[in-house]
């Protein structure tokens, strides 16, 4: 559904909701003329009632508990992208205590790196997307790893301070690696489709209790029908926007990616 990454939020909910109650609506209004009247059904509220209040219970648990788990989830998915983040300022601020020449390579590989994932189409299938983060990050490593080493005049302390940022830096950009390839596996993360499947048969089997109820004003009881299957659709469509953290009208904020470059000032570094 990466097609809802166009739409807000205000649209993308309150159309879950559309949905679910013009479907459930038309359902209804070609029931109608084949149930009972209404008289013959009003006799026997209390079955149906009984029966959906077991059933629409059961379905409110599961749709609360999956709302909670796809919001830790979610959280987790905004974690991940301000750690990146953060990995991000420290090895540029590492990268800033070596020598130059490597010292502005370096800093221009990291600054580019950061650009490019913000700017980055989170929300693109892999075999659509050109990752040019990984070989910046590769082009990190290498110029790291290359570093050359103090002389053998040098002091000491000299030497363990050279050591020291290097090591630090090659720490900074494995977790920037890790992070980078965590946020990966989680923009492919997606919902069961038994799940799914689960939730609309639920959803169909609450809505379909309502057919039950006989009520003499065609307007009311289509009223009723059409709030009820819009409240389930509402919270369907939280469901499966907080499923997909990197792609929807609701996703994770790159607000950190920003702040970091704009604080360090990476786009004068990445020119």
């Amino acid at each position: 559904m990466s097609w809802l990454s166009n739409l807000s939020v205000l649209i993308a909910l309150p159309l879950f909701a559309g949905i679910f109650a013009a479907l459930a609506v038309a359902t209804h209004t070609l029931l109608r003329p084949i149930l009972p009247p209404a008289e013959r059904l009003s006799e026997h509220h209390e079955v149906p009632g009984f029966l959906m209040g077991v059933v629409g219970v059961l379905y409110s648990v599961v749709l609360g508990f999956l709302v909670g788990t796809v919001w830790n989830s979610f959280a987790a998915a905004q974690q991940t992208t301000d750690l990146e983040a953060g990995y991000v300022a420290d090895a540029f601020n590492f990268a800033g205590q070596l020598q130059p020449p490597q010292r502005e390579e370096l800093q221009r590989i990291i600054a580019r790196y950061a650009l490019a994932v913000r700017d980055q189409n989170w929300s693109a299938t892999p075999r659509d997307r050109h990752d040019p983060t990984a070989a910046l990050l590769y082009d990190a490593v290498r110029v790291t790893v290359q570093l050359p080493t103090q002389a053998k005049n040098s002091g000491s302390a000299q030497i363990l301070e050279s050591n020291s940022i290097r090591s630090a830096l090659i720490d900074s950009l494995r977790q920037l690696g890790d992070a980078r390839r965590l946020r990966f596996v989680q923009s492919q993360a997606w919902l069961p489709p038994g799940l799914i499947e689960a939730l609309l048969l639920g959803a169909a089997f609450v809505i379909a209790f309502t057919f039950l109820f006989g009520v003499r004003s065609y307007a009311k009881q289509m009223v009723m029908t059409g709030l009820l299957a819009g409240s389930i659709g509402l919270f369907f469509g939280l469901v499966i926007e907080l499923s997909t953290p990197y792609s929807g009208s609701i996703h994770v904020s790159r607000d950190s990616l920003t702040f970091v470059i704009e604080n360090n000032h990476l786009a004068n570094f990445a020119k």
